[in-house]
Parts: C-alpha cells; structure tokens; sequence
C-alpha cells in the first residue's frame, strides 16, 4: 500500500483481515484520518441481499453468457448460480475454473453487517451509515456527516462532499463490479474518477490486483476504457447499440407484485414480436424502503412502439414505473 499515490491497492488475499471484508490496512487508514481530525468515506455497494459468487484465492466470478453481468449465488432450492437478468442458471461450480482453487463462496454480506463490525473494530468513533433504508432526508443526513468519524456509504453517497473527507476507501473491487447491471464497469470507474479529480487518496481493497480493468484505472486510460465498454456493449446489444427498458413492480405486498407481473408479462407476450430480447424475474426478490419489488427488461433496436403500448399500465399505476437506457 503506497499512500504516496492518489489511487492505492489494499490486496485482500495477502492481507489480514479484521472482519469480512474488512482489512488491517483498510482499518489503519480510518484510525490515520482520525488521528488528523479527518473523516473517511468507506463504500459498500452491494445494496441487496443478493450473493455473488466469487473465487477468494483469486477473486474470479462468473458471468452470464448472454448478459455479461455477474452470475448471483443462490442456495434455495438448491445451490446455483442465477443471472438476475435473464434468469440463466449453472450449478455451483466445485472449483474456480480460473485458478482451479477451491476457496470458493457466496459472498455478499448486508451492509448493516459491515456497519456492525466497523463500530464494534473502531471503538469511540462515530459510523454512519448512507442506504435506502437509512437515508430518509439528504438535509438531516448531511448534518449527521459532520458529527461522524466514518461514513460508510453505498452508490447513494457516491457524490458525497464534505471539506473534512481525508480519505476514500472502497471495501470490494470485485463485489463492486459484481453488481447485476450492465453498465456497473462505468459506474465504478466514474465514482472512483469522481473522487480522484477531489484529490483525496482512493484505497482499493481487492482479491486481484493484476485485474485488467484495475489496471485501466490505475493508469488512468480513460479513451481504451472505454473502447472496451464500446465492444462488450456492441457483442450484447447494450445501448447505445440498441434501446434497454426495466419496467418495475413495487409494492409492500408480495401477492400483489406478482400478480402486477402476471399482467404485465401476459400483456407484453401478445405485443412483442420474437427478436426482442425479454426477461422477467420468477423467484428473483428485490427489497428497498419497504417493499417488495421484481423487474421485466427489454432489449432492442427500436423499442418505442412496445412502450407506447405499455404506457398506460404506468401511468394509471403508481406501483409500475419504467426506465429506459
């Protein structure tokens, strides 16, 4: 670890670990900031209870062959790894086809957990915690940041500034990346870019320090950073070489979002012609701010026309909304 350098790596396999996905060294730059009067922003942004698989030796994860997006780890009914996308699945694999390890799990604790064991490693200082579900006013949050010590943030914080900021620490460069979202590459590297052009030191806990990506931003090579995006966009048909709608169902009953789903697929099946690229989540469950919510994505060329359709379920429900990219 080279404080020296605006971005450094903290390397989690060599390292000693404190707590899940906590390290000595993510820990002393904390009780370094304190002991200069400065705060320190730790991100954790693995929002949902969803696991990701990953290889600890290494810090391999599978993805989905046809979305290019993480694989999430699941263990009911059985053990398999599930794209939150598309709905692909493929047993768990026995040993790390990268590195042929078997120091392989379902990672992907609660932020509440990671909350938990800062206060209880960082007796006497003051832990924040910005998420869905402690985050109800941004004026009484921003008040709540001058009296904290640490403030561990998901993506909600990701633009979060504050003149006593002394340090940015993000907890899990692989867990980051292992978002379900096809453009979560980007999003990492515009939060990291974001807190490099505030010329606050960036630390980096990883499992692969060698990563390619890891590598682009380290050196700062923004134009093949995104000549690599362009590719895998273009392979999977991502925006901006083809139009992407979620449609969201959300409410507090569980029954109820499924049966908006049940409506809303049947609708879709007698509109949609056959290349369109259509997925809906089955025994996939998201939760945020106190209810329940599951998704359909479309993927195509031109997807104006399905949508128009479509539009009327949104505008009479409050409990269906859409987003396109």
């Amino acid at each position: 670890m080279n404080s020296d350098n605006t971005i450094n790596i903290i390397p989690l396999s060599a390292g000693a670990i404190e707590a899940p996905l906590i390290s000595s060294g993510a820990l002393s730059v904390i009780r370094d900031m304190h002991s200069r009067w400065k705060k320190t922003l730790v991100f954790y942004s693995r929002r949902w209870t969803a696991r990701a698989w990953l290889c600890q030796d290494c810090g391999h994860y599978e993805k989905c062959p046809h979305c290019d997006i993480a694989y999430a780890y699941h263990t009911s009914p059985i053990k398999r790894l599930v794209c939150h996308q598309c709905n692909h699945e493929r047993p768990f694999p026995l040993e790390c086809p990268n590195c042929h390890g078997h120091n392989i799990t379902g990672v992907g604790i609660g932020i509440e957990k990671i909350h938990s064991d800062l206060t209880w490693l960082l007796t006497g200082m003051d832990i924040l915690r910005i998420d869905g579900d402690s985050v109800h006013r941004m004026r009484d949050t921003l008040a709540d940041v001058d009296s904290a010590d640490v403030v561990l943030a998901t993506s909600l914080g990701s633009t979060l500034v504050h003149r006593d900021i002394g340090a940015v620490v993000f907890l899990s460069f692989e867990l980051n990346l292992s978002l379900p979202e096809y453009d979560i590459e980007e999003q990492l590297y515009d939060e990291i870019l974001y807190y490099k052009k505030q010329h606050l030191p960036i630390y980096l806990q990883t499992y692969t320090p060698e990563h390619p990506l890891l590598d682009e931003i380290l050196h700062g090579n923004q134009r093949s950073f995104f000549d690599l995006l362009k590719k895998e966009r273009k392979l999977f048909a991502y925006p901006p070489y083809n139009q992407f709608v979620t449609i969201r169902v959300h409410h507090d009953s569980q029954q109820r979002v499924q049966y908006m789903m049940n409506h809303l697929i049947q609708k879709i099946h007698l509109l949609k012609w056959d290349e369109v690229f259509f997925a809906a989540d089955r025994d996939i469950w998201e939760r945020r701010g106190g209810e329940w919510s599951q998704k359909i994505l479309l993927k195509w060329q031109s997807l104006a026309s399905l949508v128009a359709e479509l539009e009327i379920e949104v505008v009479r429900n409050r409990s269906v909304s859409l987003e396109w990219n």
